[in-house]
């Protein structure tokens, strides 16, 4: 038969081992506890130090992106103010060179026709009220810009001042085309009809212009009055 084993240790010695082992067991719970806590602490300050970094990352790329939206704002700003100075040029400027008119106007001269004056006079015209209109004027009220033309010259006969009234007539941008006075004059000793005309551009509207391939253009002449 097997024989038990005998305990021959005090029990006080047994008792202090014991407690030695629990001390040992609750240390050993208490060690693993604190490097528990702190890895859990070394991964917060990991996670914090990251978040921290990608909050200035996000800090930064707002601040450009506001920085980029206020270089935009700023962009419109100096692109709507050249826009309100290009409406504003268009509305002072003429739609047409005065060359252009000279051009269109010479070109529609008959023959027989010289021109020994030319006069432009840009302004605003204002509109007459007669005396039943009723209502107070319009300070706003856009007033309209006219060019007014005279041209004053000579040509062989009258239908040929007459052709050159209906040739403007039909011509944009010349309108009210009128004959101020036609009467004979000596030029060079030559009979001849001596006239002025004038015509009308309106300045508020837009015109396309097409190329005029040729000029024509005669300078004065020395005249004489017939008696």
């Amino acid at each position: 038969m097997r024989q038990h084993s005998v305990d021959l240790l005090p029990d006080s010695i047994r008792l202090c081992n014991q407690a030695g082992m629990r001390m040992g067991r609750w240390l050993m719970l208490m060690i693993g506890t604190s490097l528990l806590v702190v890895a859990l602490v070394t991964h917060s300050r990991i996670q914090l130090q990251s978040s921290h970094e990608a909050l200035v990352v996000a800090e930064s790329q707002a601040n450009q992106a506001l920085a980029v939206e206020q270089r935009a704002q700023d962009l419109r700003s100096i692109l709507q103010a050249g826009r309100d100075e290009i409406e504003h040029y268009q509305t002072l400027a003429f739609p047409l060179e005065i060359s252009t008119v000279l051009s269109t106007l010479i070109n529609r001269l008959p023959e027989s026709v010289s021109l020994d004056r030319i006069d432009f006079d840009a302004g605003s015209r204002c509109r007459t009220r007669s005396i039943r209109s009723k209502g107070e004027v319009d300070s706003d009220e856009t007033i309209p810009r006219v060019l007014t033309g005279e041209i004053a010259g000579f040509a062989a006969s009258d239908l040929q001042i007459a052709e050159l009234v209906a040739a403007l007539e039909s011509t944009p941008p010349f309108r009210d085309v009128s004959m101020d006075f036609s009467r004979t004059r000596a030029v060079r000793s030559k009979l001849a009809r001596e006239f002025r005309l004038s015509f009308h551009i309106d300045l508020d509207v837009r015109y396309t212009i097409s190329t005029v391939s040729s000029l024509r253009w005669v300078t004065g002449q020395e005249v004489e009055d017939v008696q």
